[in-house]
């Protein structure tokens, strides 16, 4: 054990860990502290934590060491639904890595899994989550000192060359419904016979709440004197089977607000509280409990969204999540600042959200230009003050 005094208040303390597992080589152990016993007690916890991680075989195969490393990822309190997107991940990379020793997976092995399900049209955000688990893995195993270097840092994510429709606007129009299309759509959900539908249909397409956080509301989050609705919570069902889920706290941090709700939706969220209570519904703390006081399940709602956008005229892609970005288009083309849309969305940053936002607001120069034009002709036609 060396000690070496670096400033008048600064120990270094080095003494020798546990050898590379992979190369068997000498490797030590540097921390440092305010005295020289406090540099010394780091030190040699440093090496007891490390001594107790050092269980794992160099041999351990990526299907074993990844399955361990999701039990560990589960015990840091990660919410479901991002456990199991980390394990359809997982799932991915087995595909082509299970049977590789884990120290044997260089960058290359990562760069073609990656390439391969870019061929195989994977989408770019799953892509991404397969990056970021296969990075969270591999640093797991430098951390423990199965490995000396992470192979996915010097990985990239492929992504799909610059179509023209991307450059004039055509994609990113495509993911929500502009005003005459949102009237037709709501036209024909006026049709829809079922009150319970209809009214969280107008929901998410009047407050931009993603599907599983309308569903987990209850009563006391519906202040109809203040019109406000309060966020606190998502409703997940993982087998998609209606009763069979779980309220858990909302995507991130940010996801908790308290939004203000238009005149609109605070009738119709009565009417249909007034049907309930006339047709003697079971009583239900959820908001939007049916009949049977049993909230739908958000797959049921996709298919009812998709049933209602089929009957309209407008050809694109009908899911819930097309009412939630059709109103962060409305609030942009109400000129409404990005931040607060962000806010009332429930995202600290969303590139989404920014992409709807620029190309609506984009496509508002021509008003923007007509003021430009007001001001500037005011200005010169004005006549300077004496």
């Amino acid at each position: 054990m060396f000690f070496k005094q670096i400033e008048k208040n600064t120990w270094v303390c080095v003494a020798d860990g546990p050898p590379d597992p992979v190369t068997g080589k000498r490797r030590q152990i540097s921390r440092r502290g305010k005295t020289k016993t406090e540099a010394k007690d780091k030190v040699e916890k440093a090496i007891v934590e490390l001594q107790s991680t050092l269980s794992y075989n160099a041999k351990i195969k990526f299907l074993d060491f990844s399955k361990d490393w999701l039990n560990l990822y589960k015990l840091k309190g990660n919410k479901e639904t991002t456990v199991e997107h980390r394990k359809y991940c997982i799932s991915l990379l087995n595909k082509y890595m299970a049977n590789i020793k884990v120290t044997a997976i260089t960058p290359i092995i990562i760069q073609n899994t990656l390439n391969s399900l870019f061929d195989n049209k994977t989408a770019y955000f799953t892509l991404r989550g397969t990056h970021n688990a296969a990075k969270m893995i591999f640093h797991y195993a430098k951390e423990i000192g199965l490995i000396s270097v992470n192979p996915v840092e010097g990985v990239f994510i492929p992504k799909k060359k610059l179509a023209v429709e991307d450059v004039d606007g055509t994609a990113v129009s495509r993911l929500f419904l502009n005003t005459d299309e949102l009237k037709e759509f709501l036209c024909e959900v006026d049709k829809h016979r079922n009150i319970f539908m209809k009214t969280l249909i107008y929901t998410i397409a009047f407050t931009g709440m993603r599907p599983g956080e309308a569903l987990a509301l209850t009563h006391k989050d519906i202040n109809f004197e203040k019109k406000q609705i309060t966020i606190t919570k998502t409703m997940y069902a993982k087998k998609s089977i209606r009763g069979d889920f779980s309220i858990t706290p909302p995507k991130t941090y940010n996801s908790i607000r308290t939004i203000d709700i238009d005149d609109i939706l605070v009738e119709k969220l009565k009417i249909l509280d007034a049907a309930r209570t006339r047709q003697k519904w079971i009583k239900s703390e959820y908001f939007f409990g049916e009949v049977d006081g049993i909230p739908t399940t958000v797959k049921m709602l996709n298919a009812a969204v998709r049933r209602i956008g089929a009957s309209t005229s407008v050809d694109k892609q009908f899911r819930t999540y097309i009412l939630r970005h059709t109103h962060i288009s409305l609030l942009a083309e109400a000129e409404v600042d990005l931040n607060y849309i962000m806010n009332r969305v429930g995202h600290k940053n969303s590139a989404t959200t920014t992409q709807i936002y620029l190309h609506v607001t984009n496509g508002m120069r021509n008003t923007a230009s007509a003021k430009m034009h007001a001001k500037f002709t005011e200005l010169l036609h004005s006549s300077p003050q004496k």
